[in-house]
């Protein structure tokens, strides 16, 4: 009788054309003969001893790609026989993470049409069920955690496999075979909430000095004292998830591993090197034990969301998504970083709209097999890399930067950039503007309100999805020029006033809840709109009173938590407004125990009707928690009453 491991059966799709090591157990010092066979033919043959303990690794080279069907036979000396059928060899890959790669299909709006799609592919899915977060995890390897295969119709067990590896697997599929027959697959083995060190072996950190300090550094490195005494979180351990989730799956080769984790990292001094020395260590680990072909094994990371990962409360993911970046750039043949700054938010309603959890893994998935189809497949689009900051130098009001990997060039979607920031030596970012050269290649950026820009940022540090900076095929990495000072940004989206919604959180007792919610409010007795109509720069904001007759009427603008109206660093506020005439305008600024108002005074009057009012910033305590900043307005003459505003912008 064998015993194997469960991944070892009836409808698998194994690698094509690499090393399959087979592990079991026999009888003691028995023969073991292992053949693949095709419409009856032999395709390979090899033949293994059983230590003492029964114990045996017999290695089979597995065919080309192929639709048709395939038989493993082992049989041992000792009479026992063991057949796999239905086996298919092809692409596989290994999908694994936290929750944002184990999200599965059942949170996804379109997941039916993705069902109907793929019905008659020969894709295939190896599902590890995962332990409760609570339970006792083992100390050791467990090669034998029960684990199914799942078919590509079989629609109920496919809704609860990750989302992510589907659609990355239907993408590979439909380009791999337009002209030959190659099954896909993928290894489901993900856990939300865990570290990159609940998913390193043991033994292999145990050969490595410096992982196993960086384990003790952070209080993870497994003992048999310390073993599943973490209650709720014994799911977080080091090196649990490779003993429960990986282990099961020793001896099956894969192409590569896509992996969506680091959420639990972007705290603490994962911020700097040591979540990429972490990252280099996985890959080792795993090419040298699941790569088909180790020296061409393929990490493909989706960089993190934007939201306050992390117990220090603020959007600390800049740091995570340079160590992805980072290793990207330094080792291109071994890992790819897949953006992800400029997907819109999309959460599932069946999961309480959890803002760590967004639903937008099927445009990311595309994305991440389209860079994946370039590296490892051969296929040119032209373009290997999302585009990257290469140099950048400050000069004469301005910073210059230099891209790499532009593709057919630099450009925005939309009008105004966003996510782009500079800052002075202050270290207080502005939004910026953007200049990008003829040639696409480069873009200086720069703001009004700093005269010398000493850094940039772009997509770092602020909480706000929708960053609209391409380099041809891709959305632009995420960058920032400072490397010493720690950096945190307000995103400050009124100052674009064709934004009229933003990406706001809202404390609810223990709750915070983050959709998009309106840049601007009517004040009381008012009413407010966008307006193409009357503007300067493309779209304004029309405030008007709601019964057309009064002579007050405004609005404002509020504060959410990491996205502050931190006025008291300013030294005054300018606005554009149109219809400016018999108008007073004033701001009333309210923070927490109190409030002023302060003056707009016109200042320089503009085109086409419109000018420019400015308030001094006095008289807000430096420790100000400010809630809301009104724009009142008098106007008592006119047939019509109403005015736009536009362009508000804050100054040293």
């Amino acid at each position: 009788m064998f015993t194997l491991q469960k991944i070892f059966a009836d409808g698998a799709l194994f690698q094509a054309n690499a090393a399959l090591e087979i592990r079991g157990k026999a009888g003691a010092g028995a023969e073991i003969t292992g053949v693949i066979t095709k419409n009856g033919e032999t395709v390979y043959r090899t033949a293994a001893a059983a230590d003492g303990e029964g114990q045996f690794l017999l290695t089979l080279q597995t065919p080309e790609a192929s639709f048709a069907p395939c038989e493993i036979t082992l049989t041992c000396s000792c009479g026992a026989e063991y057949i796999m059928h239905d086996i298919l060899f092809g692409e596989l890959w290994l999908a694994s993470g936290q929750s944002n790669m184990e999200l599965p299909n059942a949170f996804m709006t379109d997941q039916q049409k993705l069902y109907d799609e793929i019905r008659d592919f020969n894709i295939r899915v190896y599902d590890v069920p995962p332990l409760n977060c609570g339970d006792a995890f083992p100390f050791d390897p467990n090669p034998m955690q029960n684990g199914f295969w799942v078919r590509a119709d079989d629609a109920d067990k496919l809704r609860n496999v990750s989302a992510m590896g589907l659609k990355f697997s239907a993408e590979l599929y439909s380009w791999l075979n337009r002209n030959a027959e190659v099954p896909v697959g993928f290894l489901n083995a993900s856990y939300g909430g865990t570290p990159i060190l609940a998913w390193l072996p043991k033994d292999a950190v145990d050969a490595d000095q410096k992982m196993k300090d960086i384990f003790g550094k952070f209080g993870k490195y497994p003992t048999p004292e310390t073993w599943n005494t973490c209650g709720d979180v014994n799911f977080q351990q080091g090196c649990c998830q490779y003993n429960a989730k990986i282990a099961p799956l020793e001896g099956v080769k894969v192409r590569g591993v896509i992996w969506y984790q680091g959420e639990n990292e972007t705290g603490g001094e994962f911020w700097h090197r040591t979540y990429a020395d972490s990252l280099r260590f996985y890959h080792k680990t795993y090419a040298e034990r699941f790569g088909a072909e180790p020296d061409s094994f393929m990490m493909v990371s989706s960089l993190i969301y934007p939201w306050t990962y992390g117990g220090s409360g603020e959007c600390n993911v800049g740091y995570i998504n340079n160590a992805f970046i980072e290793t990207a750039l330094e080792a291109p043949e071994k890992f790819i970083a897949v953006p992800i700054c400029d997907l819109p938010p999309s959460w599932a309603c069946v999961q309480g709209n959890h803002p760590i959890h967004p639903t937008n893994k099927y445009p990311l998935a595309v994305r991440t097999a389209s860079l994946v189809l370039d590296n490892v497949y051969g296929r040119s689009d032209g373009q290997l890399s999302p585009a990257f900051l290469k140099s950048w130098s400050a000069e004469g009001g301005r910073i210059h930067l230099e891209f790499d990997s532009v593709g057919f060039g630099l450009y925005l979607d939309g009008t105004h950039p966003i996510g782009l920031y500079v800052a002075g030596d202050d270290n207080i970012y502005l939004p910026a503007e953007c200049e990008i050269s003829a040639d696409g290649c480069s873009m200086d950026v720069w703001c009004d309100a700093i005269p010398e820009p000493k850094n940039a940022a772009y997509s770092i540090q602020s909480l706000e999805p929708c960053c609209n900076i391409w380099g041809g095929l891709y959305p632009l990495y995420p960058f920032y020029t400072d490397k010493v000072n720690y950096i945190n940004i307000e995103a400050r989206p009124w100052y674009d006033t064709s934004r009229t919604a933003m990406w706001g959180s809202r404390l609810r007792g223990d709750i915070l809840d983050l959709f998009y919610r309106p840049v601007w409010h009517p004040d009381c007795g008012s009413e407010v709109c966008p307006d193409t109509a009357f503007t300067l720069e493309g779209q304004s904001i029309r405030v008007a009173p709601e019964d057309g007759e009064s002579a007050d009427f405004g609005c404002y603008i509020k504060s959410y938590p990491y996205n502050k109206l931190d006025l008291q660093k300013f030294g005054k506020l300018s606005v554009n407004l149109y219809h400016t005439g018999e108008l007073a305008a004033c701001l009333f600024i309210e923070w927490n125990g109190g409030g002023t108002d302060i003056c707009l005074n016109r200042t320089e009057t503009l085109t086409g009707g419109w000018a420019r009012y400015e308030a001094v910033l006095t008289g807000i305590p430096e420790d100000a928690e400010i809630r809301k900043v009104t724009f009142s307005f008098h106007q008592e003459k006119g047939a019509l009453r109403f005015v736009n505003l536009e362009k508000v912008r804050l100054w040293k």
